[in-house]
């Protein structure tokens, strides 16, 4: 991504973004890309240079934790309400109005939150991956539900969480940091079954130091950022994004709209499955959309696509994207 298009905004809640931003042409929509863990805003490095090709706005920022954006360790700051009036003061120090908001793993919580909280800044939204996520009560969230979620599914999605959220996962994961990113990006989506799926076994596998082959579309390149993106910052503030959710800040934020109209979506809506994620199942997204979601819904499928879409066929992702984009007729 072009440095030359890389800006800083300071917050109203006293925060320094790193961004993206190229502006449209031709009455062409703003999209808003919502990264999450652990990439950062790398992770739509695909989509950028197809979609300011074809003229359309593009925002996309570091949040806290990444790139060059402050990376406070408080916990207390990682709330939905919070991320998503440092999205406006973003949008409002570029002059949009309103953006299409594309989220896609921890991204989906900052995004969910813009639709929720500010609905009118927002056009139509996607979700990758994993749905919309709704504000939800205390004690609901993934780590704590998690004999819940293996009921269910049949096995632990989300047990990698309860490492992350220990005192010394940054240190162990900066120490091995090129397990870390085996494990992070794997061949086969298998291997996250043996491990992220597994009590103790995403620790298991960084603290051993064992490093496997990439999937084709991690190069060598990336693995180069992600290392230093990764060691030359630290990985603590990144972690504040599931200790924030273990430690119940975002459902304590989210009571301000639990069970109220604002948890509802009433714009169009482009749910994009990954059949093959373990983490995010379709079927999820699927539920909690005939819910929450009073517009029109539209969903496509990556086939074969585990968590990393938007990377493991970006090709596919980019067409599915324009071709919802184009027939929505929204203009900037």
């Amino acid at each position: 991504m072009d440095p030359a298009h890389i800006k800083t905004v300071k917050t109203q809640r006293g925060f320094t973004y790193s961004y993206y931003w190229s502006p449209p042409t031709a009455n062409k929509p703003t999209l808003f890309f919502a990264h999450g863990f652990p990439a950062g805003s790398y992770l739509w490095r695909n989509q950028v240079p197809f979609f300011q090709r074809l003229g359309y706005g593009l925002l996309i920022p570091d949040f806290l934790g990444y790139g060059a954006t402050d990376k406070p360790t408080d916990t207390s700051v990682y709330t939905g309400s919070g991320h998503s009036a440092d999205i406006v003061d973003m949008l409002d120090a570029e002059g949009v109005e309103k953006v299409v908001a594309i989220s896609h793993d921890w991204g989906i919580h900052p995004g969910s939150r813009l639709i929720n909280y500010h609905p009118r800044r927002v056009s139509a939204c996607v979700f990758l991956a994993g749905g919309y996520q709704p504000p939800l009560p205390e004690g609901q969230d993934r780590v704590s539900q998690h004999k819940a979620t293996k009921a269910q599914l049949g096995y632990d999605a989300f047990a990698y969480m309860r490492f992350f959220i220990q005192p010394d996962a940054a240190k162990v994961i900066e120490k091995n940091i090129d397990s870390f990113i085996s494990l992070v990006y794997p061949t086969t989506t298998s291997l996250w079954m043996d491990t992220l799926c597994v009590e103790g076994g995403a620790r298991l596998f960084v603290e051993s130091g064992k490093i496997t082959e990439l999937p084709a579309y991690i190069t060598p390149e990336d693995k180069e950022h992600f290392k230093h993106a990764f060691l030359s910052t630290g990985m603590s503030a990144r972690l504040c994004w599931y200790r924030a959710m273990a430690e119940q800040v975002l459902a304590k934020d989210d009571a301000k709209i639990l069970s109220t109209p604002a948890a509802y979506i009433h714009q169009p809506l482009l749910f994009v499955a990954c059949t093959a994620d373990p983490l995010s199942v379709p079927s999820a997204g699927d539920s909690v959309h005939a819910k929450y979601a009073k517009g029109p819904v539209t969903r496509r499928e990556l086939v074969g696509a585990g968590h990393w879409g938007a990377e493991e066929q970006a090709g596919e992702f980019n067409a599915i994207l324009l071709e919802w984009l184009e027939g929505l007729g929204v203009e900037g």
